[in-house]
């Protein structure tokens, strides 16, 4: 995501902000949320060790022939599957991915003390773009007065708006979102302070 991008998101994070007293982040992760080695290193030993079999028992061969095949199986597709990103997502489960981006976007709501808000009314917006998913963090009194439905709106902005391929687009819509739903509930108040930066995370 290059610095225009950045600043057209960080702009709209301080226009929704100017009519809310919550706060929100901005997260991009740039790495896949789960291990893919493993995951890739599992499925092609498992693909080694079954695929062969069959043959086996059609055109009969000494053990040592079928270790051989299986052996050369594994590295073959394992190196296949390392060396091109997107067939090694497809080794990982959805559900595998979306628990995997959920964990991630926890631990970076924490780590960034959006929590620590004196109104805990932080929220945090997470696209993990290997994965191709959007999580969406809010703190107890959003969620209190909200709830989950608010959080699946906000992903579903940033979907409609990203439809395009343009990530920085889809976090604007998603922003602006939050600003609107926000203000409704949590209203600026006067004289209150920005707690939180309102620069993009890349991660």
């Amino acid at each position: 995501m290059d610095q225009d991008a950045r600043t057209r998101i960080e702009q709209a994070v301080m226009a929704a902000e100017a009519r809310t007293s919550a706060e929100i982040r901005v997260v991009v992760l740039n790495r896949p949320a789960a291990p893919v080695t493993l995951h890739v290193v599992a499925l092609a030993a498992c693909v080694a060790l079954v695929l062969p079999w069959p043959l086996a028992f059609l055109f009969p061969h000494r053990a040592m022939d079928l270790f051989a095949v299986q052996a050369l199986l594994f590295v073959v597709l394992g190196g296949l599957l390392l060396g091109v990103p997107a067939l090694a997502q497809l080794a990982i489960p959805r559900a595998v991915r979306r628990m995997a981006v959920r964990a991630a976007a926890l631990d970076r709501f924490l780590a960034l003390g959006i929590h620590l808000t004196e109104s805990r009314t932080g929220l945090m917006i997470l696209v993990a773009v290997p994965d191709r998913m959007v999580e969406v963090v809010a703190d107890a009194e959003v969620m209190t007065k909200l709830g989950q439905g608010f959080c699946d709106e906000v992903v579903l902005a940033v979907s409609r708006g990203g439809a395009g391929g343009d990530i920085a687009a889809g976090l604007v819509e998603g922003v602006n979102h939050c600003g609107k739903r926000l203000s409704e509930t949590f209203p600026e108040v006067p004289g209150g302070r920005n707690a939180l930066p309102d620069h993009v995370v890349l991660a």
